[in-house]
């Protein structure tokens, strides 16, 4: 029978290797609701979060299935209703502003930052570098006095 893999050694070595990497499970604290009680409740568990805030969602689907309005009518809309400043990846540069605007959606650039990108190393590559900008600057603070992102 074989052994059961040693999963300490290899937790050790990655905790080394990248800088402020968490181990464990960190369950959100805020959600952002899709602005469907059905969605909210596949994602969640419950009626009335939908996505979790920190945490990487991406909405997948066919051609007219209703991502971009999911995305923009409700959750960043929900978002920013809440104070939550907004980073969106348009993978296929489907949302204009002035659908965003249609929508209720402020996109001065003091509430939504607008990112137009389809290589998935350049998703990675910005939200990396956003996440150590972040971490340098508000490491030191307490949770209550970072901005919400």
């Amino acid at each position: 029978m074989a052994r059961p893999f040693d999963v300490s050694k290899f937790r050790k070595s990655i905790t080394k290797s990248v800088p402020g990497l968490s181990v464990g499970f960190n369950d959100p604290d805020t959600w952002i609701s899709t602005g469907n009680y059905t969605l909210n409740k596949l994602i969640s568990d419950d009626f009335k979060k939908g996505i979790p805030l920190g945490k990487v969602t991406v909405l997948a689907g066919e051609s007219g299935s209703g991502k971009s309005f999911v995305a923009a009518g409700n959750v960043v809309k929900a978002a920013q209703d809440q104070g939550i400043f907004v980073i969106l990846i348009d993978s296929e540069n489907a949302l204009d502003e002035r659908w965003l605007k249609a929508l209720n959606v402020d996109t001065s650039p003091e509430k939504i930052l607008k990112l137009n990108m389809s290589m998935i190393d350049d998703v990675a590559k910005t939200i990396s570098d956003f996440m150590k900008d972040y971490r340098a600057e508000y490491e030191d603070k307490d949770n209550e006095e970072r901005p919400k992102v």
